[in-house]
């Protein structure tokens, strides 16, 4: 395969982000920054088998989350609580398939099932004094921080996209875990809908984000 054929491509690759990062960054009250080639790992098990939740540690750096729309840290990696036996692990690009090997490797003879879908999903960051408002406009979740603060997370919609949404910091920052099929109407809807607001775009990183390193 050629490098051409085999070079990767955001999913908002036609909107040119790159070429527009710092955009009228002073005045926005809306910065975004995306992250479009982390790993995405779908993980399924048993919450209640101690040796799933021992062996799902010793790899990810931190035991699966249990209680309901939380995440756990272990460092570059965040894994996501999608359902009582359901969690997806976002980490470098580079780490993935390391990890989704030893993963399977651990859990052998366990009730478990590890997928990798990086190709299907993208991240996209938000953070300023005005990204409530803008998620008001188009999430039905109640975002305010006295119910959903730092590591918070929720599947739900943005406008008519299905999202993962979490609270990385209290900035505020949120991040945005979207399909890939939905990412280009998603970032349509975002730039009108931020308008009113100023929307700056930062130069993309691949970087988990952690409330520690914010957007980094």
């Amino acid at each position: 395969m050629s490098e051409q054929g085999s070079r990767r491509e955001s999913p908002l690759v036609r909107f040119g982000l790159p070429a527009r990062a710092e955009l009228n960054g002073a005045k926005a009250r809306v910065i975004c920054v995306e992250r479009p080639f982390l790993g995405h790992i779908n993980l399924r098990g048993d919450a209640e088998d101690a040796r799933f939740v021992a062996s799902v540690a010793g790899v990810v750096g931190a035991a699966v989350p249990l209680a309901p729309s939380t995440v756990a840290r272990g460092g570059d990696n965040v894994v996501y609580w999608l359902g009582p036996n359901e969690w997806l692990i976002v980490t470098p690009a580079e780490r993935e398939d390391v990890i989704a090997r030893e993963l399977r490797t651990a859990l052998v003879g366990l009730f478990a099932a590890v997928t990798e879908i990086s190709g299907g999903q993208t991240v996209v960051t938000l953070r300023g004094d005005a990204v409530r408002e803008l998620l008001a406009k188009g999430c039905p979740l109640d975002l305010h921080s006295r119910v959903f603060g730092v590591d918070r997370c929720a599947q739900s919609h943005l406008a008519k996209a299905p999202i993962l949404v979490r609270q990385v910091d209290e900035v505020p920052s949120f991040e945005i875990v979207v399909r890939r099929s939905f990412a280009d109407y998603l970032w349509t809807w975002l730039e009108d809908a931020a308008s009113e607001y100023g929307l700056a775009i930062e130069a993309t990183t691949s970087t988990c984000a952690t409330p520690e390193a914010g957007l980094s």
